[in-house]
Formats: structure tokens, C-alpha cells, sequence
């Protein structure tokens, strides 16, 4: 069974076949024109005859109809190009271009309000990320007038690209006098504008204001202690009050800075600062306290102080084949070195760079200090023990009877039995112990205030960091490690960063006479 238009039909059968042509003008033989417009077969044709005479007159309409589908696959194919031309560069430019997110404008302060003196920086910061910044504005508003700081407009990479910078980070100087603006509130405004094509091109913008104070005075000092003397590589005590509460606050000896704390008198405006000389540094050395208020406002402040010249013993260390031997193969993995690294060149490496790194890091563990004062009267030594070196010792190394180092002692070594328990020498806070490369096995200790002390070459620990220990405790036991040449103990002092003579923190009347008497006196006139 074969199936014409829908109509199954026999093979060789006769029969009329009808066909609705569509094509005008066509008129096949054989066929005769009805009055229904349909053109029919005279009965004798075959099936066969009817299929061969309607594909061949059919064939212009295929042609026709295959024309018109390439015409309309031609006209789809550009109207999609268009669509693709206009509608991509128009995402691109709803997405990226007419983006809505504001730009980051804000001063790097943590305070709800900023103080501004005669003269001070501010540190700015803006940014926007997608399209880039247009341009800053940053001005002082007071009393409804507006001082403008700073006007900046940033470059544009081209029409379509946005801005070439992303971000900037402004340390913006402010000279309050210069502007003709004077104390009290105020108020800061920052303006930043990003190249989006939002606002008609003007881009999206962000106002930040916060409120300011306006302080030009500066705060006052008073020093309430009396005149101090002060030892070449000692110790020494100020106490003085400020007008105004100053974070920044404290000594300046010998470009030495010393923080000043207070709590340590009911009045929270009297501040105590422990401070040192420099082994280093002698008489004519320069001394003066300086605070400055949030507004940036500083003043400067000299008190009375008698400075005493030290001469330190000056010693010579043969280092022996013996010495080097047994004791370098320690710091093999501390120091960098090769096969062709010879004993005495891995003792200078020890000797200069890995000391320098031990310094370094023992001002790292100092750099924060208990705010209350731990500890309380005379410090105690190690006993029944003598001293083998002393503080600041300058020290020349010799090798086969030639020079080859120098280097400046910077504790006092004390010797007494091996393995002897060792005291702390007052009471306070355990902030470290461990392997420190020539101190060997070493426990640091906080007193408050900036004061630590320091016991190097133990043999082993008894207390652990974060322990508040007592005066006399044992903190471990002495021992020869690190670059020692038997057992003893280092002993050291530091006042903030700088280390300075044990011996006087061993003496009950210079403590009395030089600290604990000052602090003494301020009390009975203060409270």
C-alpha cells in the first residue's frame, strides 16, 4: 500500500487521483479543469502516470518554495547579526558601564572623632573598583563655611574602559592656621565620584562626614620628681603630669624612646616613665619628655638630670680549637654555611649575625609590657655565686693569637655549682622561654612598666609563659647552653628596649634613693 496526500491507493489500481495545484498557468496532459479549481485525472491513467505527471509539474513550486526559504534564512541571519550587535554592546554598557556601586571614601582612624591641631596628617583612603575613580574632594566644614583640603581628579583609561586608578591612599597634611580656622567642632567631608555613566555621566558618588574637633593648644607638662642621677648604662625614674590625656607620652634619652604609664597614682593624669642610658651614651646626652594630644599638638619638656660617666672593663677571649670543636656543631642548623665553612668562620657568623638576630628578637618580646608594676623592693642575684664578667664588658676575640672579633657584654655572668637552681629576680610574668642561639635555653621576664629581666645558658625550665612568678623562684636550673664555654648564668637587665647594669637593680639603697623613694614622694603629695 503506498499513501498519496493522505489517500492509500493499490498499486496499478485505476484510479482518480485529484491534486489541488498551486502554481497558476500549470495544466498537465491528461488532466481536465473542474469547476471546484481542482484538476483531476481521467480514470485510465495509472497510479504510477499520476505520481510522475504531479512531481513534474510540481517541480517549479519546489524550485519557488526552496528560493523563498534561502531569502528567509538570509533576512533571519541579519536580523540576528543586528540583534547580536545591538543588544551585546548594550548589556555590556547596563552592566559595566551604568553599574551602581558607590565609591569607598573614609579617614583610617578608630575613634568616633578626630582631633586636628595647628598642623597634622590624615591618613585617607578611597577607592572604587569596577569603574575606577573620577575624583576626590575633601574639605573642613565650620560654622557653615567650607575650607576645601584637598581637590584631585584622577585619569580616565579611555570612554569605555573607566578610571586608571582603583584606589588611593592620601596622607593629607592640615595646617588649621593657615586656613583660618578656628577651635571646636567641625566636621569632615570627603567626596568621592567613580567613572560610571550613572547621573548623566557624572558617575556614582559617595559623601562621608565626620565629625572633628579643632584643638590647637597644646598640652601643658609639669614634672613633679626630683633631679636624677643617672649612670652611664643605669637606670633612671620620671614622674610628671599632663594637662590633657596624651597616648603618646614619655622620655627621649639619647633617641631612645621610653613610654610613660599611668595607674600608678590615683590621679590618671600622672604618668611614670622608666628610662636608660645607652652604654654608649655619656654626659651631654640629650633628655627630655614629650607628649602629644590626639590633635597632633606636642610639647617638649627638659627635667634635671646628673649624668655620670662609666669606664667598662675591656677584655680579651682566646678561642681555643678545643672550644670551637665542641661547641659550633650547636649551631649548625641556626647559621648559613657550606662543607668549606671552617670551625672559626661558623664561630663569627655565630658570634656577629646570630647575635644580632637574638637582639633583635629579644626587643621583639619586649615591645609590650604589663601595665602595673609587678615588682616590689630589691632585686635578688643568684647565690652563692661570683661574677665572672661584668655589664658592658668590651670584648676582643682572639683566634691562634690574632684578633678576629669584637663584641660588648651585655648582662653579668655569674658561675656557681653546676645545675643550681636560679631565682627570679622579683616577682613578675613569665613572657618567654626557650632556645635563643647564644643565650642558649633562656627565660624572660616582665615587671611592669618596661623593666625585664633575662636568664641565659639554663640547662633546663621550671616555670612555663604566662606565669606570674614570686621573688626568689626558681625559674630553672644554670646550665651551658648556647655560647658558653661552662655553666653560669647571663644575667640581664632591660629597661624597655635597652639593656642596662644589673647591679643596680641589686642594690637596695640606689633603688630606695633613685626609684621607689621618688615614687614615694610624688604619693604623699599627690593623694
Amino acid at each position: 500500500m503506498l499513501s498519496v496526500r493522505g489517500v492509500k491507493v493499490k498499486k496499478r489500481k485505476r484510479a482518480l487521483i485529484i491534486f489541488r495545484l498551486t502554481v497558476n498557468g500549470l495544466r498537465p496532459d491528461g488532466m481536465k479543469r473542474n469547476a471546484d479549481t481542482k484538476w483531476s485525472f481521467s480514470a485510465d491513467r495509472t497510479f504510477y502516470e499520476a505520481v510522475i505527471n504531479y512531481n513534474l509539474y510540481s517541480a517549479r513550486k519546489v524550485t519557488c518554495n526552496t528560493l523563498k526559504n534561502k531569502i528567509f534564512n538570509f533576512r533571519f541571519l541579519l536580523v540576528f547579526m543586528a540583534c547580536i550587535i545591538v543588544i551585546l554592546p548594550s548589556l555590556w554598557i547596563l552592566f559595566v558601564c551604568l553599574e551602581k556601586e558607590n565609591p569607598s571614601v573614609k579617614v583610617e582612624t578608630q575613634s568616633k572623632s578626630v582631633a586636628i591641631g595647628s598642623t597634622k596628617n590624615l591618613s585617607i583612603s578611597a577607592s572604587d573598583q569596577k569603574r575606577g575613580l573620577r575624583k576626590i574632594l575633601i574639605a573642613i566644614v565650620k560654622d557653615g563655611k567650607e575650607s576645601v583640603l584637598l581637590e584631585k581628579e584622577y585619569p580616565s583609561g579611555n570612554i569605555l574602559g573607566g578610571g586608571k586608578v582603583t584606589r588611593d591612599d592620601i596622607n593629607l597634611p592640615i595646617d588649621t592656621k593657615k586656613l583660618g580656622i578656628a577651635d571646636g567642632k567641625a566636621v569632615l567631608k570627603m567626596t568621592a565620584y567613580d567613572y560610571s555613566w550613572q547621573g548623566w555621566w557624572n558617575g556614582n558618588i559617595t559623601t562621608v562626614e565626620k565629625d572633628i574637633v579643632i584643638d590647637t593648644k597644646k598640652p601643658e607638662v609639669s614634672v613633679l620628681s626630683g633631679i636624677q642621677n643617672l649612670n652611664q648604662g643605669g637606670s633612671g625614674i620620671v614622674i610628671y603630669s599632663l594637662s590633657e590625656p596624651c597616648e603618646n607620652n614619655g622620655v627621649y634619652a639619647g633617641g631612645n624612646f621610653f613610654p610613660g604609664y599611668n595607674g600608678l597614682f590615683n590621679d590618671k593624669n600622672i604618668y611614670t616613665s622608666f628610662f636608660a642610658l645607652d652604654y654608649d651614651k655619656g654626659p651631654g646626652t640629650e633628655i627630655f619628655i614629650e607628649a602629644a594630644d590626639d590633635a597632633g599638638n606636642s610639647t617638649k619638656r627638659g627635667f634635671s638630670v646628673h649624668i655620670k660617666a662609666q669606664k667598662f672593663k675591656k677584655d680579651s677571649i682566646n678561642i681555643s680549637d678545643t672550644f670551637l670543636n665542641s661547641k659550633m656543631p650547636e649551631f649548625d642548623a641556626e647559621i648559613t654555611q657550606d662543607s668549606k665553612t671552617s670551625p672559626v668562620d661558623k664561630f663569627l657568623k655565630v658570634n656577629r649575625d646570630l647575635r644580632s638576630e637574638n637582639y633583635k628578637k629579644i626587643t621583639e618580646l619586649v615591645k609590650n609590657t604589663d601595665k602595673t608594676l609587678l615588682w616590689d623592693g630589691v632585686f635578688v642575684s643568684f647565690p652563692n655565686s661570683k661574677k665572672m664578667a661584668g655589664f658592658a664588658d668590651h670584648r676582643d676575640y682572639n683566634y691562634q693569637n690574632k684578633y678576629i672579633d669584637s663584641q660588648v657584654h651585655l648582662g653579668v655572668d655569674l658561675a656557681s655549682v653546676a645545675n643550681a637552681p636560679v631565682p627570679a629576680a622579683n616577682r613578675g610574668k613569665v613572657i618567654f622561654t626557650g632556645d635563643l642561639g647564644i643565650y642558649g635555653k633562656t627565660v624572660l621576664m616582665d615587671h611592669g612598666f618596661g623593666l625585664f629581666s633575662v636568664y641565659s645558658h639554663l640547662n633546663s625550665f621550671d616555670v612555663k609563659e604566662g606565669d606570674i612568678i614570686e621573688k626568689s623562684a626558681v625559674v630553672g636550673r644554670s646550665g651551658s647552653t648556647g655560647l658558653a664555654a661552662g655553666d653560669h648564668l647571663h644575667f640581664s637587665v632591660l629597661v624597655n628596649n635597652i639593656f642596662v647594669n644589673p647591679l643596680e637593680w641589686w642594690d637596695a639603697s640606689w633603688i630606695a634613693n633613685n626609684i621607689t623613694g621618688k615614687i614615694q614622694a610624688v604619693k604623699s603629695g599627690s593623694n
